[in-house]
């Protein structure tokens, strides 16, 4: 009877270690590092450290930071607004892992702390600030899109005006050869006439 009871001790205790190890092992495994979404939010960095300031900011640069801010909040919530549909249209025909999906809920639940942060920030400065800030910043955002457009627009009007004077250069040359290459025919067809004569 002893001589059976050390054996089990020994089992039991390699099976109890084994157990250990291997619920620890999953453990380590399933755990992944939330990848961030987006990458700093610069403007809310620059917000904190003029609010952190040791020589007191002036409050209308502490605003246009925070407008700045909220601007950037504003950009990060139609990204994901725009993103959410195709990520769950992957996610339920299984194109996607759950960490990918993981990770967008984190970036979702971080711009609602943001914009709520934004908003307790601007009622701080005046009083329902919060309630219009986003509505300026989307503004401004839109005026910056159109601006960017019209560079764009005017940056493409060059190069094709390059373009098309190029091609209007390439014309004129190919003319002056075909119209310089008629001449020399013709002043061939001349001395030809007058040799046969």
């Amino acid at each position: 009877m002893n001589s059976l009871i050390l054996p089990a001790i020994y089992l039991g205790g390699c099976i109890a270690a084994m157990s250990g190890f291997s619920y620890l092992y999953r453990r380590a495994t399933n755990f992944q590092p939330i990848e961030p979404w987006f990458p700093e939010n610069v403007e809310k960095e620059q917000y904190i450290q003029l609010l952190n300031c040791e020589t007191p900011v002036p409050e209308h640069h502490l605003k246009a930071a925070l407008l700045r801010r909220a601007m950037e909040a504003v950009r990060r919530l139609v990204q994901v607004q725009q993103e959410k549909p195709a990520l769950q249209q992957l996610m339920r025909t299984g194109s996607i892992g759950d960490d990918l999906w993981r990770d967008f809920g984190v970036a979702e639940q971080d711009i609602m702390a943001e914009l709520q942060e934004v908003v307790g920030e601007a009622n701080t400065y005046k009083e329902n600030w919060g309630q219009t800030i986003f509505s300026t910043a989307a503004q401004m955002l839109e005026h910056e899109k159109q601006k960017a457009m019209l560079v764009e627009m005017k940056e493409l009007k060059e190069v094709e005006d390059k373009k098309r004077k190029a091609m209007e250069k390439d014309l004129e040359r190919d003319a002056k050869r075909a119209e310089e290459e008629l001449l020399r025919e013709e002043e061939e067809e001349k001395k030809k006439a007058k040799a046969k004569k």
